[in-house]
């Protein structure tokens, strides 16, 4: 059974993020985990007398409603989507990439799916800060779903690599498990800036083993600003998910995360898996 932790602070893009994985998932065996994390708050005194709230716990109040409103957000969304798999709740104080990778401790999750951004961060930001520290933690693969991105199938998956990687055969499980569920098609992109070396050539092989029961198909283009590559390669040939393996010694960080951001992030627009080396 398949583990999937679903964080959520009641926003529209979390709340978008939890759709899109009940019907990316909804064929599969598996058990949903709802997240809710609230920060630690102190109150004004003023506060507690106009609130009525002096002498009591406020933390253990805080908890109890947000427990009751994410089980009616969960119940209603499950409901909707005619989903019947299992699933738990949990409301948690603290700071939420700190909580997301204890419950991915505890509760051995195989995949977390959320937004790219949460309900305090600009239009303008393109990976809100949870999202970019869940996915650095490296602790667990992660699925970030865009905003307003509706789940409608998928066709055709895109993995952009350099091929310097040691891939092993966990790298690419969340990926068979799409593709074995959805019969899709993986498109390997390499951009070589030279002739593969030895070492390249063999990661090479070990991909096309990995894949050899799906529909693969491999591009090696030349191009020194990869991210524009990779923009322009997703803009010709459609595909509804982008996955990379996130290693700090590989293009990832450049590509996402540096000052300036590149096109590629800047127009992400289908879900994107981050996959931990």
């Amino acid at each position: 059974m398949l583990s999937i932790l679903l964080p959520t602070d009641f926003s529209e893009n979390s709340k978008n993020a939890i759709k899109y994985a009940l019907e990316l998932y909804k064929d599969e065996d598996c058990k949903f985990h709802f997240l809710h994390c609230y920060p630690p708050v102190i109150f004004s005194y003023e506060y507690q007398i106009e609130k009525g709230l002096i002498g009591k716990d406020i933390h253990k109040i805080l908890q109890e409603e947000s427990k009751e409103r994410l089980y009616e957000f969960v119940l209603s969304l499950m409901r909707k989507h005619g989903n019947d798999q299992e699933f738990d709740i949990e409301v948690v104080k603290g700071f939420l990439p700190d909580r997301i990778s204890k419950a991915v401790s505890d509760k051995k999750i195989e995949l977390i799916v959320m937004g790219t951004k949460g309900e305090t961060d600009s239009d303008r930001v393109v990976f809100g800060s949870n999202t970019i520290q869940v996915i650095n933690k490296r602790c667990c693969p992660v699925v970030a779903v865009p905003d307003d991105y509706k789940f409608a199938g998928i066709e055709n998956i895109l993995f952009p690599s350099d091929l310097n990687l040691a891939f092993k055969h966990k790298h690419f499980q969340p990926i068979l498990n799409i593709l074995k569920l959805h019969n899709s098609n993986i498109k390997v992109l390499h951009i070589a800036m030279q002739d593969l070396t030895p070492l390249q050539k063999i990661h090479k092989e070990f991909i096309k083993e990995t894949f050899t029961d799906y529909n693969t198909t491999y591009d090696i283009l030349e191009e020194k600003n990869i991210a524009d590559v990779i923009y322009a390669y997703q803009q010709k040939h459609n595909s509804e998910l982008l996955m990379m393996i996130n290693n700090k010694h590989t293009f990832f960080e450049n590509l996402f995360f540096k000052p300036t951001i590149s096109k590629i992030a800047m127009h992400l627009q289908t879900p994107f898996m981050v996959i931990p080396a």
